[in-house]
């Protein structure tokens, strides 16, 4: 192979390595992206879990006499 034949396949090379090099580039901008978004959501479902964990919470103590007819304890003295 002759010395400009060299060159020729090294800068074929490099040129195969530098596409390369841009779509890992590229695949990791996109990860980083869906991360920051994954984080939004996951934000967004934290607050919305703490306020449907309050809703309940209130809910269930509003509960507290059922249909108006309160048990009382029998005083068999």
């Amino acid at each position: 192979m002759t010395f400009p034949e060299r060159v020729t396949a090294l800068e074929r090379s490099a040129a195969q390595h530098d596409k390369q090099i841009k779509a890992i580039r590229d695949l990791v901008h996109e990860g980083m992206r869906l991360m920051v978004e994954t984080r939004k959501e996951m934000r967004a479902l934290a607050t919305a879990q703490k306020r449907t964990e309050e809703s309940l919470r209130a809910f269930l103590e509003g509960r507290r006499g059922g249909n108006g007819h309160a048990k009382r304890k029998v005083d068999l003295q």
